[in-house]
This record gives structure tokens, C-alpha cells and sequence, in this order.
């Protein structure tokens, strides 16, 4: 899940000034449904909420469903209207200094709104958008502090409403497009408290076909990976012989997954190296760049003996999580990081570069960390 950093954003209406207050018809969602009464600058939230955090939120779905479905929903629907206009407006107070800062005014507005109806959606039988609508709020959250109490107590909530709807990577429409957004928090959470996940993969019923070329498909099933990898490092046998065996039978399998991989998911390095060595890399669709950080990066040096992509940021936690398993990783975790920042620093879509922030600390974490034991 993921969206920890802001990128800055091209608005056609930089300059649109918000209004003071919310006006919407209707607010107990849980009594049928409501229509939403439009504001100027609720229909710009609206606008803008799906040529920004949308494409965010459908990074690993090629059906973007929060572009799609989601926009044909809220007028519907006053919980989610609220959640979509709170998580666009604090994202415009967050991703330029220029904006008018009663863009957070509006954004705690409508987030508090949404705490409301949430709260009276789960208290009814039937809570239709109550899953989709956490799920909005839990990543308007993640904007201010992935350690803060609102953030890890919603997170703990979806996780029981995750399980109380059985939902898993067997559902369909929302409820799928929802389960791997959660996943991808279930990852950040782990990466940042170094703890197991709360949702054990064995409990996502997840299914994989050979040959699959959809880039969203590959990228989920790295996620998985990698969600068991993190269980291991972060887990009792972290430290353990037993766990050396599992990191090599990980390694494997990245492996096998990455021969299976298509041209799309190759970086192409692009321009003059910095004088650090740093340079831009370009990659066809977005959805194999984000794999990318958490993934494989194309090998630098022939000395590796690799013609296509072949370490990754998974192969970093293998190699030096929770601690150094062989100095002859080191060169290796050097290299990755420097690949990582590749990534980072090409000129992708906001909706890639907000995962960024998760592969560079990963990627140069333990490389700092290292150069300092040396």
C-alpha cells in the first residue's frame, strides 16, 4: 500500500482557491442511498482526485478501479465522497508550498466527516463502501505519519475487516483492487516496525499461472515474495541456520519468477551517468517500474555474468536483513542501491515515484550501514 512521499503535481487550475466549508446532501449513508450536492470546489476535488492519488492507488491494477469505478460511486455515496475529497485536498496541501494551506482546513473537514459516516456505516448490517472507504482514509493517513496512532489503529481495523469479509486475492472487482492496497501497507508497516505481517500470506489464497505476462499480476506476485521474505527476516528464524536454508530456497524461487518476466520489465538506461555514476533508466510501463523497487534492477557490470535484470531489493533483505549473512554480498548490496536510485531519480509518473521512498530506504539503508562497519 503505499504513499509515503508527495510528488509534485501539474495542475490545469494551480491557482483554484478552496471555499470555506462542506456542503454535501444527506450524511447517514447507513439509512440508503444519498446524493452528494456538488460545490465548485468539491468538483474540482473530484477532477482532480482522478488524474492524481487514483492513478496511486491502481499502480499494481491495469483495470484502475479507483480511476474508474470508484469516480462513478461517490456521488452516490456521501462516506465516500467525503473519504475521496479529503485524501485529494490533503494532497494538494502537502505536494506545493504555493497552494492555499486552507487546502488542509477542507481536508480535515471532509476527513473528520468521514470518520462519522464510517463509523455509523460500521455499525450496520450491511456496509457496502465501508472496506473501499478505510482504505481511502488509511492512505490519507500515511501522508502525515506511518508511526502515528489514527494510521496503525485504522491499519489494524482493515486488517479485521480484510479477514471479517474473507477478503483475499480470490475476490473480484473493488474487493480485489482493496485486498492488494492493503497488501502494500501490510508491507510498509512490516519495513518500518521490522516486524512479521499481520495478514500471514498463507492466509491470501493466492494463485499463479505460468507464463502470466500482465505487469500488475508479476507485480503482486512479488509482493507476495516478498511479504514472506519480510516474515522470515523479521521473524523467529531470522537469525536461525534453519533460516539461512529458507533465504537460499527464496533466492530460488526470485529466480524462477524473474525468467518468466517480459521485455517491459527490462530497464533501459538512458543519457550521461552523473559524476557519482548515477544515471536515469526507462522502463515501458509504470507497473514494472514500481516492481522495480521492490524487485529486480538490471545488473551494472559484466563481471556478474548477468545479460537482463537480475537483483533486487528482495535479494538486499535476503542479503543483509536483519543482519550481514556474508561479506561477499556487500559489492552486490552497493550495486542495487545504486540502481534503486537509478529509478528513483528518472522521470516516471507521480503515481510510480511515490514508491520511491520505499526502495531507497531499503536500498540504502543497509549500503550505509555497511560502508560505516567497514
Amino acid at each position: 500500500m503505499n504513499d509515503l512521499d508527495l510528488p509534485e503535481n501539474s495542475l490545469s487550475n494551480q491557482n483554484y482557491i478552496p471555499a470555506n466549508g462542506v456542503t454535501t446532501a444527506g450524511s447517514d449513508e447507513a439509512n440508503g442511498p444519498k446524493k452528494v450536492r456538488l460545490t465548485p470546489e468539491s468538483a474540482f476535488l473530484l477532477q482532480t482526485y482522478v488524474r492524481t492519488v487514483a492513478t496511486w492507488m491502481d499502480i499494481f491494477d491495469h483495470a484502475s478501479t479507483f480511476q474508474h469505478k470508484i469516480p462513478q460511486l461517490v456521488l452516490r455515496s456521501p462516506l465516500l465522497f467525503h473519504c475521496v475529497c479529503a485524501f485529494t485536498a490533503n494532497y494538494l496541501a502537502l505536494s506545493n508550498s504555493s497552494h492555499d494551506p486552507s487546502w488542509q482546513v477542507t481536508a480535515s473537514k471532509h476527513y473528520g466527516e468521514s470518520l462519522r459516516l464510517l463509523i455509523e456505516a460500521l455499525s450496520m448490517p450491511s456496509h457496502e463502501h465501508a472496506l473501499t472507504a478505510s482504505m481511502l482514509l488509511l492512505s490519507y493517513e500515511i501522508h502525515g505519519a506511518l508511526r502515528s496512532e489514527d494510521y496503525r489503529r485504522h491499519f489494524l481495523g482493515l486488517t479485521v475487516l480484510i479477514k471479517s469479509r474473507h477478503v483475499t486475492a480470490q475476490s473480484s472487482g473493488t474487493d480485489l483492487a482493496n485486498f492488494w492496497i492493503y497488501i502494500r501497507h501490510e508491507i510498509v508497516v512490516a519495513m518500518a516496525s521490522e516486524q512479521p505481517l499481520v495478514l500471514d500470506p498463507a492466509e491470501w489464497e493466492v494463485s499463479w499461472v505460468e507464463g502470466e505476462t500482465r505487469e500488475d499480476v508479476l507485480g503482486n506476485h512479488m509482493l507476495w515474495i516478498l511479504a514472506r521474505v519480510l516474515n522470515l527476516i523479521f521473524g523467529p528464524d531470522g537469525r536461525t541456520e534453519a533460516g539461512k536454508e529458507q533465504r537460499q530456497s527464496f533466492l530460488h524461487e526470485i529466480e524462477m519468477w524473474r525468467r518468466g518476466l517480459s521485455d517491459t520489465f527490462v530497464g533501459i538506461s538512458y543519457g550521461e551517468k552523473d559524476e557519482d555514476g548515477f544515471g536515469k533508466v526507462y522502463f515501458p510501463v509504470a507497473a514494472a517500474a514500481a516492481t522495480a523497487f521492490c524487485t529486480f534492477i538490471e545488473a551494472r557490470s559484466a563481471q556478474h555474468d548477468l545479460t537482463g535484470p537480475g537483483y533486487h531489493i528482495t535479494h538486499i533483505l535476503l542479503y543483509a536483513e536483519p543482519e550481514l549473512q556474508d561479506e561477499a554480498y556487500i559489492p552486490l548490496i552497493q550495486e542495487q542501491a545504486m540502481e534503486i536510485t537509478d529509478i528513483a531519480i528518472s522521470d516516471f509518473p507521480p503515481s510510480l515515484m511515490v514508491f520511491s521512498t520505499h526502495g531507497l530506504f531499503y536500498g540504502t539503508y543497509p549500503s550505509f550501514r555497511l560502508h560505516i562497519v567497514k
